[in-house]
């Protein structure tokens, strides 16, 4: 295969690839894939390893950030989803059932005039982990979690606490602080809603 004199940033693929490239940058992409292997070859990589990560998203075996957008599509293709909507400051019991294909934790934050957005995660007494930049609709005010439901289910009773923080030039805000208190099924939570 060739090398590509001019190759087509990652970025700029993952625009194409997602729909968001402008009609006259995208028409222009299309016709550098026609002609060029090289770049042809890492636009394929990246479909497979996006319609690879959708699929265990979707499949409950991979941890996501998601959108609205993606909820309702879920709720469209007849996923029944179980979901806990939690306001700062505040904690909620929660399960997975038997029937779930999906869990969702639902942070409910101000998000107005943030940019970028971390979140901070610690189960019982475990280490802090920090996801950066995740992505959030500033419009919904919220996070939307969805956490491997398979993995979640074999887990014993545990707490997790979470901490929405907006993250800008002059250091971090904390936007909000969320408790699961996770108990293992049979034993049904109150405050589950389920659609």
């Amino acid at each position: 295969m060739t090398p590509c004199p001019r190759p087509v940033s990652d970025e700029g693929l993952l625009d194409w690839w997602t729909g968001e490239a402008p009609p006259e940058d995208r028409l222009r992409l299309e016709e550098h894939l026609l002609s060029c292997d090289a770049c042809s070859a890492r636009a394929e990589t990246l479909h497979a390893l996006a319609h690879g990560l959708r699929t265990l998203v979707r499949e409950g075996l991979a941890s996501a950030v998601l959108l609205p957008a993606t909820v309702d599509r879920l709720r469209a293709e007849g996923r029944r989803v179980r979901e806990y909507r939690v306001a700062p400051g505040t904690s909620v019991r929660c399960t997975v059932g038997p029937g779930d294909d999906v869990v969702l934790g639902r942070l409910e934050a101000d998000l107005g005039g943030v940019s970028r957005l971390d979140l901070v995660s610690r189960v019982d007494e475990g280490p802090e982990l920090r996801l950066a930049d995740v992505p959030f609709d500033p419009a919904s005010g919220e996070l939307i979690l969805m956490p491997p439901i398979d993995a979640l289910r074999a887990r014993p009773a545990h707490v997790q606490r979470m901490r929405l923080l907006a993250v800008g030039p002059g250091g971090e805000r904390v936007l909000g602080e969320y408790t699961f208190d996770h108990t293992p099924w049979p034993d049904p939570p109150r405050g589950a809603t389920r659609r």
